[in-house]
């Protein structure tokens, strides 16, 4: 983002500190792929009830797909919800100021923050 300079010249450009789009990724990923799952295994035992019967592999296939994609999402949600905090850190009206090249000098300027940040949205995405 821009933020405003001391000496009234052109604005600095600022970046946050972190990348953090790797775990959003690995968790959208698997909940696509679960949602792609899920009609797919519906599907099939809807339309194909004989794949499914006692002795064949298809239940066990099933299941094991399933528990994977258990553990994979209990994973992504972790990993989501570690870079969560991280991201609440990078964008804290303190961090965010500690970043700003006016607000370092000391006695060129007053920074504090005004409001804090509203972050109930992404708190309820790990959920």
């Amino acid at each position: 983002f821009e933020a405003p300079s001391c000496a009234g010249g052109p604005p600095d450009r600022v970046f946050l500190v972190g990348d953090y789009s790797s775990a959003a990724q690995f968790f959208v990923t698997v909940g696509v792929g679960s949602f792609l799952y899920a009609p797919a295994a519906l599907g099939g035992y809807l339309f194909l009830p004989h794949t499914y019967s006692p002795g064949t592999r298809a239940p066990r296939i099933d299941l094991g797909v399933t528990v994977a994609l258990s553990f994979l999402w209990l994973v992504s949600s972790c990993a989501w919800a570690a870079a969560l905090g991280d991201i609440k850190g990078a964008t804290s009206p303190g961090g965010v100021l500690a970043q700003l090249g006016a607000c370092q000098r000391q006695g060129t300027a007053r920074c504090r923050a005004l409001a804090s940040a509203r972050t109930s949205g992404l708190n309820t995405s790990v959920v």
